[in-house]
Parts: structure tokens; sequence; C-alpha cells
């Protein structure tokens, strides 16, 4: 039983540390950015992130990525995904760490919009 535990514990600093290096990424956090106010399409935040900087293709592998740990969420609406941030997190913090730093950026948390 200690054992299962220990690995509990394990498998979420796991997680925490691979949440933290997804907004570690500068590509990654301007994506996150892209979809803080409103969800969006892959093309959609391919211009957000600056068709200059990366491919579609690149773009798609980042949201991908973020899906997969949990952070994004996408609808379908036929062949278009719109993508938003995941409601499974509190993005205050995100939002505070801007606010740290003197830019008050617009973030959309719906955990805490739900608590109020």
């Amino acid at each position: 039983m200690k054992i299962s535990k220990q690995l509990q514990i394990q498998e979420s600093e796991r997680k925490v540390l691979d949440f933290f290096a997804s907004l570690a990424d500068s590509t990654r956090l301007n994506i996150l950015l892209s979809i803080a106010t409103k969800p969006k399409t892959v093309n959609q935040i391919y211009d957000f992130v600056g068709r200059d900087k990366m491919t579609l293709s690149a773009i798609s592998h980042q949201l991908r990525q973020l899906y997969d740990l949990g952070i994004v969420d996408y609808k379908k609406n036929g062949k278009e995904k719109s993508f938003e941030l995941s409601d499974k997190f509190c993005w205050c913090i995100l939002k505070d760490a801007f606010k740290q730093f003197n830019n008050n950026i617009q973030i959309k948390c719906k955990k805490c919009e739900n608590k109020r």
C-alpha cells in the first residue's frame, strides 16, 4: 500500500512538471494565449502565433501535445476543430504571472468563474 501511494505522488509530480514545461515553451505559451479568451480554430491560432514563425503542421503538433496533457480541449464542428483552454485547470496562475510582470493580459478562467 505504501508503494502505491508513492507511485501516485511520483505520477502527480510528473504531471505538474509536464504542465509547467508546456508553459515554459514560447510557442505553446503563445498558443495558449491565443485561446485565452475564446476558442479558436487551428488556422486562427496559426495567424495569432505567426505564419512566418511556424508551419501549420507544427501548430497542430503542439496542439496535440497540449491536448494529450489535458491543457486544451476542442470541439469539432464538421471537419474543423475549435480549441479552448481546459476548464480542468485554474488559469489564474497564468493571469497572475503576467500581472506580476506588468501585463494585465486577458485570460478567462472557467474554473473560477463557475465558483462565483
